[in-house]
């Protein structure tokens, strides 16, 4: 008795994808051309070619450069993933969710604050100009204590602060301390 191989079982949905799947592999790029390069920006055009091969696609793209300082001052800015740990351990929102804004959301807009390539750092600076949105933080320090990433939503907060009012007069020591 010879031993059979036992039969899979396949519908004919799992053959149409199959051959669909088959018929269309993965885009690669063909071909990639610089058409300019600036100390700036750079222009790039990449050649794809479908699964049939009856069509290409090209697409242009725009990168901009951005200098090595600039991609280090977002460094502990963008790793944040919205988990919220540190607004639900800080006081200030505890008591004031309807007008302060939280460690989390002012983490992200100092990201967006400090980005060297976005245009509209006035916009978004006006916005926390002078508001409770921002300045009912009052440094407790939890939200870096809880944050599972190690970020420090606190001090992106004295940035903010900070590039909202750089000549703010420094308060001396109290004379009775």
């Amino acid at each position: 008795m010879a031993s059979q191989s036992p039969k899979r079982f396949s519908s004919a949905l799992f053959n149409y994808r199959k051959i669909v799947k088959d018929a269309t592999k993965a885009v690669v790029p063909e071909r990639q051309y610089t058409t300019r390069n600036t100390e700036k920006a750079v222009v790039a055009m990449s050649t794809y070619r479908g699964g049939f091969n009856e069509w290409t696609l090209n697409r242009w793209y725009l990168k901009a450069k951005v200098h090595t300082d600039n991609r280090s001052r977002l460094e502990g800015l963008y790793q944040c993933v919205l988990c919220m740990s540190c607004t639900a351990s800080c006081p200030s929102y505890w008591w004031n969710r309807e007008t302060f804004l939280g460690p989390s959301v002012l983490l992200q807009s100092y990201r967006w604050i400090s980005e060297p390539l976005d245009a509209d750092l006035d916009k978004r600076l006006e916005l926390l100009e002078n508001s409770p949105k921002l300045n009912l933080c009052h440094n407790i320090m939890n939200c870096s204590i809880v944050c599972p990433k190690y970020l420090n939503p606190a001090q992106a907060i004295k940035s903010i602060k900070k590039e909202l009012h750089p000549t703010a007069p420094r308060v001396e020591k109290s004379i009775h301390a």
